[in-house]
């Protein structure tokens, strides 16, 4: 199982069909839908940039990993393109294991990504690449911190 701490670090979703969209998805590794992490909600603030966001976890075929990642990684320049997506990222949790999370200011944003060309992408490898349906998530934004620099 995989700690819900490690699993928020995944980043963003791809939408498949009706058995594989987020709501009817399965709770991924025990999760209970809602992200924690240090400090100010900016949702709370009156400010809605990061107030929701998508977590995917991927179990890859064997002998495709290699494949999976690249596939991942070539996802970034369309993550960068999607207005509504704020921040996208991809990780390798572990042997076969990877994981997107992704954030939104709001459900429209959410909406745009689930329908958008990186999940047109997915759909049209994924059962190339993963050994099981993504599990995905609708998750709440509960605090962040902002980059440091």
């Amino acid at each position: 199982m995989i700690p819900l701490a490690l699993v928020a670090l995944v980043a963003t979703t791809f939408g498949f069909n009706a058995a594989t969209r987020a709501q009817d998805a399965p709770a991924a590794s025990g999760a209970q839908g809602q992200v924690q992490s240090t400090g100010k909600n900016s949702a709370q603030e009156g400010n809605s940039m990061e107030a929701i966001g998508l977590l995917v976890l991927l179990e890859v075929r064997p002998g495709k990993e290699a494949d999976a990642e690249a596939f991942l990684k070539s996802a970034q320049p369309l993550a960068l393109n999607e207005n509504g997506t704020l921040k996208w990222y991809a990780i390798k949790l572990g042997p076969g294991k990877f994981g997107i999370f992704d954030t939104f200011a709001n459900e429209a944003g959410r909406n745009a990504h689930l329908t958008g060309e990186i999940a047109k992408a997915l759909g049209a490898r994924a059962n190339e690449l993963f050994a099981t349906p993504p599990q995905i998530e609708k998750v709440e934004i509960l605090a962040s911190t902002p980059l440091k620099k």
